[in-house]
C-alpha cells in the first residue's frame, strides 16, 4: 500500500547568486554570471522534487502576504502543492538569499520573516498525521526548535509514522547549546539526514564514518550523511553499513541538492522497505538536479541520470 507523505518545515523565498567570490567594496556593484530568484526554502525544495516525481503528498509551512509570499503561494499552487499553505497577514515572507562559487561550500544570509514567529500551535493538528514525516530546514524554524520540534515528531510517531529530520546548517555556527539540542531531538527521528559538516559539528569527529556511527548510536534510527559530490554514507538500526558513490555531473546550482536527495528517497519509501534502493534514486535525484537550470529544475522519473547504482558496505 502506499504510504501517506508530510513536509513540514522553510517555505520560502530563495535568491541564488553565483559565483560570489568576494563581497563588494563599501559603494560598489559587482557584476556576477547568476542571480536567480524561486520558490520556497528547504520544506518547498522538497515539495517540488516530489510533485516532479509524481509523489502525493501535502506541504505545511507559512509565508507573509508581501509580495514574496504572495508569488510563492502563487507558484506551489502552480504545482498543485499550496493548499496546506498559510498565508500570514501582516507578516514577511521568509528570504535566503544563497552565496556561490567554485572550490567552496555556499554560504547564507537569511531573514526568517514570519517563520521566527512559527511554532508548534501554528502546525495543522493533522500534519503529524501522516505514514511519513518529514521535519526539515529546522534552523530556519526558531519558534519549532527544542521541544517544539520533539512534540512534533512523537506526535508523529504515536500515529505510526516513520519520522525524518534535517536541520540545515546552525546561523550560530553550533554555538549556545546547538549541538545538545540537535541531540536531544534524535531519539524521536527514524531517519536523520545531515550533511558532512554538520555531522562533523554535531560529533566532534572529522571522519564522515565515524560521525555516521557515533550518530547512528544517539539515534537509534538511520543516519544518512550526505558527502555532496562524494555520494553519501549510511548506518543504520540493524548494523548497516552502507556507501554510495554519487554520478558524475557539471554542477550548475547546487543549491537545495540536499532536498532533492531527500524527495528521492521518499519516493521509494512511499512504496518500498528497502533503504538501499530509497538512497540510491536519492543520489540520482540530486546529481539530475544540480546540473540542471534553476528554470527546469526538478526531474521527472524518466529523466534522472543513470548511475548510483552500486550501494557498497564501506570496510
Amino acid at each position: 500500500m502506499t504510504r501517506s507523505v508530510h513536509v513540514l518545515g522553510n517555505v520560502q523565498l530563495d535568491v541564488i547568486a553565483s559565483p560570489v567570490t568576494r563581497l563588494p567594496v563599501p559603494g560598489g556593484d559587482d557584476v556576477i554570471d547568476h542571480i536567480a530568484v524561486r520558490p520556497a526554502g528547504a520544506a518547498g525544495n522538497v515539495s517540488l522534487a516530489l510533485a516532479a516525481l509524481q509523489v502525493p503528498h501535502r506541504l505545511f509551512g507559512a509565508v507573509g502576504d508581501d509580495q514574496a509570499g504572495r508569488w510563492v503561494a502563487a507558484e506551489l499552487h502552480r504545482a498543485g502543492l499550496g493548499d496546506d499553505l498559510q498565508v500570514v497577514a501582516g507578516q514577511e515572507t521568509g528570504i535566503s538569499i544563497a552565496l556561490e562559487a567554485p572550490g567552496r561550500e555556499r554560504a547564507f544570509l537569511t531573514a526568517h520573516g514570519v517563520l521566527a514567529s512559527y511554532t508548534q500551535d501554528d502546525v495543522p493538528a493533522d500534519a503529524t498525521a501522516a505514514d511519513i514525516l518529514l521535519l526539515t530546514g529546522y534552523f530556519s524554524l526558531p519558534g519549532l526548535r527544542g521541544p517544539g520540534a520533539i512534540d512534533l515528531l512523537e506526535r508523529a510517531r504515536t500515529d505510526g509514522a516513520l519520522t525524518v529530520f534535517d536541520t540545515g546548517w546552525d546561523p550560530d555556527n553550533w554555538g549556545g547549546g546547538a549541538v545538545q539540542e540537535v541531540l536531544a531531538i534524535l531519539p524521536s527521528v527514524d531517519i536523520f539526514l545531515p550533511n558532512e559538516p554538520e555531522a562533523q559539528a554535531l560529533t566532534g569527529e572529522p571522519d564522515p564514518e565515524t560521525a555516521a556511527e557515533t550518530l547512528q548510536r544517539l539515534s537509534g534510527g538511520w543516519v544518512v550523511v550526505k558527502l555532496a559530490e562524494r555520494g553519501l554514507i549510511a548506518r543504520g538500526p540493524q548494523g548497516e553499513r552502507l556507501r554510495l558513490d554519487a554520478p558524475p555531473v557539471v554542477a550548475k546550482d547546487t543549491t537545495g541538492a540536499g532536498d532533492s536527495l531527500a524527495a528521492g528517497m521518499l519516493a521509494e519509501l512511499v512504496e518500498h522497505d528497502d533503504m538501499a534502493r530509497a538512497l540510491r534514486t536519492g543520489v540520482r535525484v540530486a546529481s539530475t538536479v544540480i546540473g540542471r537550470d534553476s528554470l527546469a529544475r526538478y526531474p521527472a522519473r524518466d529523466e534522472l541520470l543513470r548511475g548510483a547504482d552500486q550501494v557498497t558496505a564501506p570496510s
